[in-house]
């Protein structure tokens, strides 16, 4: 039997769709990394791994969000998070690469691997759309505007060791 199985994280329309989904954190807070944006769409797709961060102790509340996304959990076996992040990265650099091209992102940052917001037109159906999944996912929102506010990317304390999704080890600090 064939079984036809369908993954979001490798999917450049769902990634470019979920990054247009954090535009307005990273209009608040930006510019960010490229790599900070990336992490923040892999915890906005897979919620229920939240709780694999090593959170500062006033942000351990978070780790609640997990238990209440396990529901979307996948059924099938999914690679580890460092694994399945790896394999998220070319698909997201090209939605960020695409969205950039479109003055959603600032072309200007995209050319210093920062993530910037722009002033490029978004079609207003599409904005409800945003605004509708922004209303249903309030907690999971604040969370990643608390990620991309109050963590730095590099460093021993940076969200990339705190998530063990890249090497940080090597960061000049």
């Amino acid at each position: 039997m064939i079984q036809l199985t369908y993954e979001p994280a490798l999917d450049p329309y769902h990634t470019a769709f979920r990054l247009l989904r954090l535009r307005p954190t990273v209009a608040r807070y930006g510019p960010l990394h490229r790599d900070h944006v990336r992490i923040l769409d892999f915890y906005q797709l897979f919620p229920f791994r939240i709780d694999e961060i090593r959170l500062m102790p006033k942000h351990r509340r978070f780790r609640k969000i997990a238990e209440q996304y396990k529901s979307v959990k996948p059924y099938g076996e999914q690679p580890d998070s460092r694994s399945l992040f790896s394999r998220m990265q070319p698909i997201q650099v090209a939605a960020l690469d695409t969205l950039a091209e479109h003055n959603i992102f600032s072309p200007a940052r995209w050319q210093f691997n920062e993530v910037g917001a722009a002033d490029g037109a978004i079609a207003p159906e599409l904005l409800d759309r945003l605004r509708e999944l922004h209303k249903e996912d309030e907690e999971l929102e604040g969370f990643l505007s608390v990620l991309a506010s109050e963590y730095e990317l590099s460093g021993s304390d940076g969200l990339k060791a705190r998530t063990g999704l890249l090497e940080y080890r090597h960061d000049a600090v």
